[in-house]
């Protein structure tokens, strides 16, 4: 039996997206309300690279801030940096579970 020869490229995986995930609620039971939010259609990998990146930075303030207390702005500080790396992982979230076919952005 003679085997067939293929000339077709490798398919290359199809890279996962991100959904629409809104930051900075001014209604907590409202996801319009947002101020900002994740764009959808955007790489999950580099958005979870981004999310990474924040949570580590947030982790460093934390450490500083620790030793010499908190002001106000530095707590919304904080608080910014972990909503803002929650919603990214969220939005990266469905595409990395599911595939782009059945929950990522298309």
């Amino acid at each position: 039996m003679q085997t067939k020869n293929s000339n077709k490229h490798p398919v290359a995986q199809e890279a996962l997206l991100t959904d629409a995930m809104p930051i900075f609620l001014l209604d907590v039971g409202d996801p319009e309300s947002g101020l900002l939010q994740v764009c959808a259609g955007k790489p999950a990998a580099e958005t979870m690279d981004l999310a990474s990146m924040l949570l580590g930075s947030t982790l460093e303030i934390l450490t500083r801030l620790t030793e010499s207390g908190m002001s106000t702005s530095e707590i919304f500080g904080i608080r910014f940096l972990v909503e803002s790396s929650a919603a990214l992982v969220d939005a990266s979230t469905r595409s990395v579970e599911l595939g782009n076919s059945q929950g990522g952005a298309q």
